[in-house]
């Protein structure tokens, strides 16, 4: 009897062990937090986070060239007291083209916080359901105490200290903030909140986040007088692709900066994910470089890029359809995604309004009016591939990934 009470003994030890294995490799959930986990903290909203800058530098405009520490400006968020802001989800960086970010709303503006890599794991959104015109996405709070508005090229965003260093040409950057990279910081500043919806804002009196741009009121999204309408998603509806020069900028190109000449070619796909052929050094050099595509509610090409209802979706090279064809030259359909800005000032002629999709779904056209493959093929003869030099430039720089 005592032989078989220690059997049973030992398996139930056994049965325990592997019950807390089981609750170690399969861990609950993270807590969901709600405005209660708050309560001692005070709240700002994104626009009143946003003013702080403004008090401070007077202005986005000229604040964001980001050559030297005259024109690289941020002002640091008090640390009198426990500050948090608390927005919906309107980013996800699972296809690539979102990068290190999340972007927030809440009933005033929006904005960028800088982090890390993976955010759509823990901090998921969902898709747009044209139908509805919702998104399920999540509250996020974040506590800002200390940390930094900064601005670059137009957009402010919130992040850690001001930081410098030197690109791939050995030309001085400096950044007005950075991102917070160490997770365990991350788990003490930027909690989940509850499930809840992004909804289209359908009239100027009605509620929703996801605003609506379209060929009567694009130019209530322009210059400074709508500056906090930066950072929001927009459902940009009814616009027309456009194919040329305007000005030294080329539409649809790839660019790349990190050699000196800059090279810019025109280029059918969203971006370039490439193996590119150096006849110097014999080998390929894989490059992932951004790509423009030009939109516009003009009837043709505009003399300049900063003007009211014109926009360029800006995709990575690294995201996962970068290599996708773009659409044809006259097409017209919707595009969901976070209106940005990219320019020395407001008067700046060739600065942009750039968009970035959260996902390729959200580039809104007709199947028949994306190119074909054979089509950017045909298209792309002799804009296709970077002159050999600056391949080669290429091969004996750290660039090739």
């Amino acid at each position: 009897m005592k032989q078989i009470f220690r059997i049973f003994a030992a398996v139930a030890v056994m049965a325990a062990v592997a019950g807390c294995y089981n609750d170690f490799d399969t861990p609950q959930p993270a807590k969901v937090v709600t405005d209660e986990d708050f309560k001692e903290m005070t709240r700002m909203t994104i626009q009143q986070v946003k003013e702080l800058f403004y008090a401070e530098h007077g202005d986005v405009s000229d604040t964001g060239g980001n050559t030297s520490w005259n024109d690289t400006k941020y002002v640091q968020i008090p640390e009198d007291k426990e500050y948090y802001i608390k927005g919906k989800i309107q980013s996800s960086d699972e296809e690539g083209n979102i990068y290190k970010s999340l972007h927030l709303v809440d009933e005033t503006a929006a904005i960028e916080v800088k982090l890390g890599t993976g955010l759509y794991i823990d901090f998921p959104m969902g898709h747009f359901n044209r139908e509805t015109g919702t998104i399920d996405t999540h509250y996020v709070y974040v506590k800002i105490s200390g940390l930094y508005v900064g601005n670059y090229r137009m957009m402010l965003s919130i992040g850690k200290g001001p930081t410098d260093s030197y690109n791939k040409v050995g030309e001085h950057k400096f950044y007005a903030n950075s991102n917070m990279d160490n997770p365990a910081e991350i788990k003490e500043r930027v909690f989940l909140g509850e499930a809840t919806q992004l909804k289209l804002k359908l009239d100027e009196d009605g509620d929703g986040e996801i605003l609506v741009i379209d060929e009567e009121n694009y130019n209530e999204f322009f210059g400074k007088a709508n500056r906090d309408k930066l950072g929001r998603m927009v459902l940009i509806k009814g616009i027309t692709c456009r194919y040329g020069n305007v000005g030294d900028n080329l539409y649809p190109s790839w660019m790349c900066t990190d050699l000196r000449p800059v090279e810019s070619k025109y280029w059918y796909k969203w971006a370039a994910n490439e193996d590119f052929f150096s006849s110097t050094s014999q080998r390929n050099i894989h490059c992932n470089f951004y790509g423009s595509v030009l939109f516009t509610y003009g009837a043709s090409l505009p003399s300049e890029t900063l003007s009211a209802g014109v926009f360029t979706v800006r995709t990575s090279g690294y995201s996962r359809f970068a290599r996708q064809p773009i659409v044809r030259d006259g097409a017209t359909g919707d595009i969901l995604a976070i209106m940005g800005i990219y320019s020395k000032s407001w008067d700046y002629r060739f600065g942009a309004y750039q968009c970035s999709v959260n996902r390729f779904e959200d580039i809104m056209f007709a199947e028949e009016d994306f190119l074909t493959e054979a089509e950017v093929k045909a298209q792309s003869e002799g804009g296709m591939t970077p002159d050999d030099s600056f391949v080669t430039a290429l091969s004996n720089s750290d660039y090739e990934e």
